[in-house]
């Protein structure tokens, strides 16, 4: 979580859609935990790629894109 909350900004893949949240969208702890924790044993979802204040969890091509490209 201290790792999560350093990042200004998250992109979630999330199912079929990619989340994005940032200053302007607040998350709290326990949705960055849904997204990031896996419910059944406690272990970090992957795959995480960390770019300075980005964090991004899943992947799509679509999803890459907008975190190496987009921003």
């Amino acid at each position: 979580m201290a790792l999560a909350r350093q990042a200004r900004w998250l992109l979630v893949k999330a199912g079929d859609r990619i989340l994005k949240f940032g200053p302007d969208q607040p998350i709290s702890d326990e949705e960055i935990r849904s997204y990031l924790v896996h419910p059944s044993d406690g272990f970090l979802n992957v795959p995480v790629l960390i770019l300075g204040d980005l964090l991004v969890r899943g992947y799509t091509d679509a999803l890459y894109e907008e975190a190496l490209g987009g921003r």
